[in-house]
């Protein structure tokens, strides 16, 4: 009789057999996703994230939409390639924020399939490991405050999911698999820059356990295979993605690139900050880590627990570098996701011990079932104490504030189109620049670049010319602004008026506009956030 062994068979580094997997459950993986994702609608209030109007930073991305596609490798400026051009595929330009839902989705998908690839030692328990990992992504805080028009979503997917494939390609090896690992690093380049900083590790981690187990053809094709995805990112970095470099980004995120000799008290501090969007006491927080590495070591994922632990170096190096924000609330959106999703399966884990210590007490019990009451309820408190962050709308007094909920330039640049006069003048700040040519819909546009600014490029309306931007923030630029905008409205005659549209407006430049204003009479129009007010000689 000849028997034919399965790579799953031989796969234990100390040549014990593995057991062969018996069929996958695919319909109780089904059923765990399906109700995953339904819950995602009820945890985040998905109407206002789809209907809120565009704030200073979507604005721009929201308005690269209105451009044709050949400019889009311009118009993308700091954004992925690949992101901006799923924008274009919305039907409707309000709804953009789709595109950010559809990541978070993607990203409890990638941590489902996290968790449930770790070697079980049923099927029952692999989906209770998932169907923990995804929920805590679903359910940490963080994501309610990441429902802007921003690739932040994205980047949580992408990061979860290459390390969900590390774990994939562990669990039976074969070059195929490897070189699915190695085609999805290489086009999810063109979605997240984070990809460069997640590969790096997905392939570490590979190559560091081949070479513990002396597995020297599989180490020499993961080398290969990591040097083709590396060569493949370089190429995307400098050919794409280092347009949207420039002076003044670097400069607007120096405070996120500490030296060294900064490091501890830097990291102290931004942690302090993050914890209130993480939902969870510090010491736990490194605990489930703790557990969460450790399961992936015990359930034989060996390069994945490596790529983990190799993540928060290989981000605090590129962020002492200068190439990368370090431990910013937005950028480093996926290393939040991440530390939810090990936190999962460190759940998982410790339920999974509990689970096997009841069992020796209660024999007829089964362990899958016990390990999925633990996950409950450890996840069940967790979402208990979170409460009030699930259908967080923007602004809940007392816990935290977006900038979606505190800016409304849409309504502005409507209120304005209806009621001015032909001869009529519009002075605005120049943050309402971009959302004020997103929302005039019917206007001509034309793009302007080089411009010195973070995103690089401007927008000019030609049809326009009864409107002014104030070209900076401090009180003699506004003041300049205003004059010129009355001496417009002076010269149109005919009882032209003069419109102020103002958005974001922040620090520094609030104190601007009152010094700025204090010599004329301003009559507010309108009421929200973001008034719209008339201006005259006082």
């Amino acid at each position: 009789m000849v028997a034919q062994l399965e790579p799953a068979d031989v796969g234990r580094p100390d040549g014990t057999p593995v057991r062969a997997p018996g069929p996958r459950p695919i319909l109780w993986d089904s059923i765990a996703l399906l109700a995953l994702l339904c819950l995602l609608p009820i945890l985040h209030d998905v109407k206002t994230m789809l209907t809120a109007p565009y704030w200073l930073d979507e604005a721009w991305v929201a308005l690269s939409v209105r451009f044709p596609l050949s400019d889009l490798p311009v118009t993308t400026s700091s954004s992925p390639l690949g992101w901006s051009f799923l924008l274009r595929l919305v039907p409707d330009p309000d709804h953009l924020r789709l595109v950010t839902l559809l990541f978070q989705g993607l990203a409890v998908v990638a941590a489902y399939g996290f968790g449930r690839w770790l070697r079980s030692s049923t099927p029952g328990r692999g989906v209770v490991a998932g169907a923990a990992c995804a929920a805590a992504v679903l359910l940490l805080p963080a994501q309610q405050v990441r429902h802007d028009l921003k690739q932040y979503t994205a980047d949580a997917a992408v990061t979860v999911g290459v390390l969900a494939l590390v774990t994939w390609v562990e669990q039976r090896w074969s070059r195929r698999r490897l070189n699915v690992l190695t085609a999805v690093v290489a086009a999810a380049m063109l979605f997240s820059h984070v990809t460069a900083i997640v590969a790096p590790c997905a392939f570490g981690g590979l190559l560091l356990a081949a070479a513990v187990r002396r597995q020297w053809l599989r180490l020499v094709e993961v080398a290969v295979a990591g040097l083709n995805a590396g060569l493949i990112l370089t190429a995307v970095y400098f050919g794409i993605s280092m347009q949207g470099r420039n002076a003044p980004m670097q400069q607007f995120w120096a405070d996120n690139f500490p030296r060294v000799t900064e490091l501890p008290g830097y990291l102290g501090k931004q942690l302090d900050t993050l914890m209130p969007v993480v939902g969870a006491p510090a010491p736990v927080v490194v605990a489930l880590l703790v557990a969460g590495t450790l399961t992936l070591a015990r359930r034989d994922r060996p390069a994945a627990a490596v790529a983990v632990l190799l993540l928060p170096l290989v981000a605090t190096t590129v962020g002492v570098a200068g190439i990368y924000p370090l431990l910013e609330l937005r950028t480093s959106h996926f290393l939040l996701v991440t530390a939810a999703a090990v936190a999962g399966i460190g759940v998982a884990g410790l339920a999974g011990v509990a689970a096997d210590l009841a069992c020796r007490r209660l024999p007829g019990m089964r362990p899958a079932v016990l390990a999925a009451a633990v996950c409950a309820v450890l996840l069940g408190g967790y979402a208990a104490g979170n409460s009030r962050w699930y259908r967080f709308d923007g602004n809940e007094s007392g816990l935290y504030y977006t900038a979606i909920a505190v800016t409304d330039v849409r309504s502005a640049t409507g209120y304005v189109a209806a009621h001015r006069r032909p001869n009529d003048v519009v002075v605005m700040n120049n943050a309402a620049w971009y959302g004020f040519a997103f929302y005039s819909r019917h206007d001509t546009l034309k793009l302007v670049v080089p411009h010195g600014n973070t995103v690089g490029w401007w927008v000019a309306m030609p049809g326009r010319s009864d409107v002014v931007v104030v070209p900076g923030h401090d009180t003699a630029a506004v003041r300049a602004s205003l004059r010129q905008a009355v001496e417009l409205a002076a010269r149109r005659g005919d009882g032209a008026r003069v419109w102020l549209i103002r958005s974001h407006v922040i620090g520094d430049e609030l104190v601007a506009w009152q010094q700025a204003l204090a010599g004329y009479r301003v009559e507010q129009v309108t009421d929200g956030v973001e008034p719209v007010a008339l201006v005259s000689r006082g």
